[in-house]
């Protein structure tokens, strides 16, 4: 292991944890780097990956926010294109594996932090920074 690898091929991400003892939502993809996602509100999410991309797309499914707004809601607002309007998909988009286990209205959609977000690779010394301790243990 490289000194800016935190995880290798045979090791597993079972948790993370700020300073306080608060945890923060993982996800393992069984492979890559580990990837950090943020918002305007914190840390939303660490997530491990093989590329960037396979990375957000998990962000997406796992710890972005769902939208609050009901299909009936979203036709009202957007019309009956509401899904192909430019200006839903600026707050909006969809989950690429159906919705998760926190998602009350089951329509596959999230909400956009509209202040920005960053998905960033997790280095030693940004988990440093942010006083973040890892749980990663050996496969069984």
């Amino acid at each position: 292991m490289t000194q800016h690898e935190l995880i290798t091929d045979e090791q597993q991400l079972l948790g993370a944890k700020y300073r306080s003892g608060d945890e923060i939502p993982v996800y393992d993809d069984g492979f890559g780097p580990l990837w950090i996602h943020r918002d305007s509100i914190g840390i939303s999410g660490i997530v491990r990956a093989q590329t960037w991309e396979d990375a957000y797309s998990i962000c997406e499914d796992e710890f972005f926010p769902e939208a609050d707004e009901t299909l009936e809601e979203l036709v009202k607002e957007y019309s009956e294109d509401w899904s192909e309007n430019e200006l839903f998909q600026e707050v909006y988009g969809f989950r690429n594996n159906g919705p998760n286990a926190q998602d009350k209205h089951n329509h596959c959609i999230y909400a956009k932090d509209l202040n920005g977000d960053s998905l960033d690779r997790l280095t030693p010394e940004l988990l440093a920074n942010l006083g973040i301790t890892l749980d990663i243990r050996e496969e069984n």
